[in-house]
């Protein structure tokens, strides 16, 4: 059992999966104190899709996750569910301008993006624009 445990912590697709916690790990410990300093600069470092553009270098590089076709599809439903994602800030502001506390806000506006993200997905299944897998 011990022999399982070590050949899989040592394999590279372990190894690798690793590396990239950590990495997020320490972007975000970065991100948080840029914001204590400069939230401007932080919200704009937030706002880059870095996360995004990884996934799809990453993607298009492995030939075995599907290469630059499954990439390109992916970007293309990435771009069509950043729309609903928007109800998160908006709703976020509007309702702290409407007099609501931060966390009901941020709990509201937070059920509010899943639900619209949820929704937008089936209406563009269902319309053709993305496929269901």
């Amino acid at each position: 059992m011990l022999d399982g445990i070590l050949k899989t912590i040592t394999s590279g697709a372990f190894l690798a999966t690793l590396g990239k916690g950590v990495v997020t790990a320490a972007f975000i410990i970065v991100l948080s104190e840029i914001a204590k300093r400069s939230t401007w600069l932080a919200a704009a470092l937030v706002a880059l899709p870095l996360a995004t553009m990884l996934t799809v270098a990453l993607i298009a590089l492995d030939p075995e996750k599907g290469g630059a076709g499954v990439a390109t599809t992916f970007a293309l439903k990435t771009f069509l569910l950043f729309w609903p994602g928007l109800i998160f800030f908006i709703g976020l502001l509007g309702l702290q301008k409407l007099g609501l506390a931060f966390w009901p806000a941020f709990g509201l506006s937070a059920a509010a993006c899943f639900v619209s993200t949820w929704g937008f997905s089936v209406l563009l299944t269902t319309q053709g624009w993305i496929g269901k897998d």
